[in-house]
């Protein structure tokens, strides 16, 4: 995994800081292979919604992944960092965009990817966010869900304890801080139609992270 990780940190440049935030996330959240595997299986196109810097989509390139993938995000520094990485790892069909997530088009989409950022919502937000997922997934697409959940004891206190870290090094600028329990999602889901695989996907991390898959209930 060494050669791909590096070839990536290259490509992005940037402060130290930055390229070891990278490093150090590609070496360590087991979100990125996972959700690379997931995609192997399924396909493109992907939408990858709070893209950050488009990490993902650099991920599934450097793996071989030539299909279509398209990111989100509100931090501009980090789609145009992102778009210049791609340019120099000659990614032909990688695009980022800055914008809202909960307000653009998911198609076409055969995987939608959104990874820790359902906390950032309200519970209003946070339930429209959803509904539009769940009715993507209902329409055939594959949704990869990454998120802390609360109700988790110590690991969750750790994850609220790391989001105002993140916040005070200007990673992230705002937003609520919102973690939904694990049990509301799943029942969400269920009752919107879809079917849903969860497991914990902390890895080494202290964080409360869960794993979702989900995508149309057989019956429905």
């Amino acid at each position: 995994m060494k050669e791909p990780i590096g070839k990536i940190v290259k490509a992005l440049g940037g402060s130290p800081w930055f390229q070891g935030y990278v490093r150090g996330k590609l070496g360590h959240d087991p979100v990125f292979e996972e959700a690379r595997q997931a995609v192997a299986q399924v396909g493109g196109p992907v939408i990858d919604l709070g893209c950050g810097a488009g990490i993902f989509g650099l991920w599934l390139g450097v793996h071989g992944f030539d299909g279509s993938y398209r990111g989100y995000d509100l931090g501009r520094w980090k789609i145009e960092a992102g778009l210049e990485a791609a340019q120099s790892l000659r990614l032909q069909s990688y695009g980022l965009e800055v914008a809202d997530m909960t307000k653009v088009s998911f198609e076409p989409a055969a995987i939608i990817c959104a990874f820790d950022v359902l906390h950032y919502l309200d519970a209003e937000r946070q339930r429209e966010f959803l509904e539009s997922l769940a009715a993507a997934a209902r329409g055939g697409a594959v949704l990869l869900v990454r998120t802390g959940v609360s109700g988790c004891g110590w690991r969750t206190a750790a994850t609220v304890g790391e989001e105002y870290v993140t916040r005070l090094s200007g990673w992230i600028r705002g937003g609520a801080i919102n973690f939904p329990r694990l049990e509301a999602l799943l029942e969400f889901f269920e009752e919107q139609g879809c079917s849903v695989e969860s497991r914990p996907l902390w890895g080494g991390t202290p964080f409360s992270s869960y794993w979702l898959k989900v995508g149309a209930h057989p019956n429905h």
